[in-house]
């Protein structure tokens, strides 16, 4: 789970109840280690500005209410429905230009109000919070359109999709099901009637999109949401295996507070480490995910998928063991 839900999850917690909560409870309540919780009250109380005492003779602790949820809360919202906010203006804002710029104006209106509205009338959260979404990829608008208006009507499309692995570009009829904005950039979630199975099509690689006549091919709901939500990440299928991967101390104060996968098992070492299980069925994004820890992660199993990280860490070790090119012989940018 991000960091910032673990704050409104505890935040939430403390908000709840009048009554002094034990570290014990907290632990319990959020299945977190007695450091991580009274790490994310520092954070309650030094970032978000509310104050959060102990009280000594009921051995809890209790939010005061009489000094308002802090400047970054404000007196109207949690944590949580702040980060709601955020990410849907944000959200919006991801839209390709021209996208239903009218039918969503008053709702971007509205998001601006209630995120900037203070008592005082200053736009201070305006100026001191940011959500930022990296690595966004870029949109065809037609096709955006097109994608939306052919989930809305439950009619089939003639697109055109350039695979990113296989360099190849094929036209395919799919039944549009499920459209995710996930980690920056949106997928198509389509039954593929050449391939007669569930695909997910990253809507960048879309390059032309058509409206047919067909309706849909019917999909079950329960069965699309198995698919799409079993697997690690945005890919499809449900998982039949599970990665065992052991952190470092160091890398460990991150990853204990992270979600992976709905379904993981996290396990406590210790040295102060850690072990994840994760549910998989594609490596592909999970073998990123890992290699971005370097020599903080280990992969203990499956067999595969450690044989997969050590050859990808090989072939690093391999291009910096090479001379490394002068700048002057570098290519400049255009």
């Amino acid at each position: 789970m991000a960091r910032y839900e673990r704050v409104a999850e505890i935040y939430d917690l403390l908000a709840a109840t009048q009554e002094p909560q034990s570290l014990d409870s907290l632990c319990a309540a959020l299945g977190a280690a007695p450091a991580t919780v009274k790490r994310l009250i520092r954070f309650v109380r030094d970032e978000l500005g509310a104050e959060v005492r102990f009280d000594r003779e009921q051995g809890g602790y209790v939010l005061d209410r009489t000094s308002g949820a802090g400047p970054l809360l404000g007196p109207s919202y949690g944590a949580r429905e702040l980060s709601a906010l955020l990410t849907a203006h944000e959200l919006l804002a991801q839209i390709p230009p021209g996208v239903f710029k009218r039918e969503t104006a008053a709702l971007r209106a509205q998001l601006q109000s209630l995120l900037y509205k203070k008592p005082t009338g200053s736009r201070e959260v305006q100026k001191r919070v940011r959500l930022r979404l990296p690595q966004v990829r870029e949109l065809c608008e037609d096709v955006f359109r097109t994608v939306i208006a052919g989930l809305s009507a439950q009619r089939r499309l003639r697109v055109r999709y350039r695979s990113r692995y296989k360099g190849e570009e094929r036209t395919r009829t799919v039944s549009p099901l499920r459209l995710t904005f996930y980690r920056s950039n949106w997928y198509l979630a389509a039954w593929c009637h050449s391939a007669r199975d569930l695909r997910v099509f990253s809507l960048d690689r879309i390059a032309t999109a058509e409206p047919t006549p067909l309706p849909n091919q019917p999909f079950d709901e329960e069965k699309l949401e198995a698919r799409l939500s079993s697997g690690y990440g945005i890919f499809e299928g449900k998982a039949d295996q599970v990665a065992k991967l052991k952190f470092s101390p160091a890398a460990a104060r991150w990853v204990a507070d992270e979600e992976w996968h709905p379904e993981q098992a996290t396990y406590r070492q210790p040295d102060g480490g850690v072990i994840l299980h994760v549910p998989y069925r594609h490596a592909t994004e999970l073998l990123m995910d890992v290699l971005r820890y370097g020599a903080d992660v280990e992969v203990l199993g499956p067999p595969e998928l450690r044989r997969e990280v050590a050859k990808a860490l090989a072939a690093a070790a391999a291009r910096y063991a090479e001379p490394y090119a002068k700048v002057a012989d570098l290519p400049r940018a255009s």
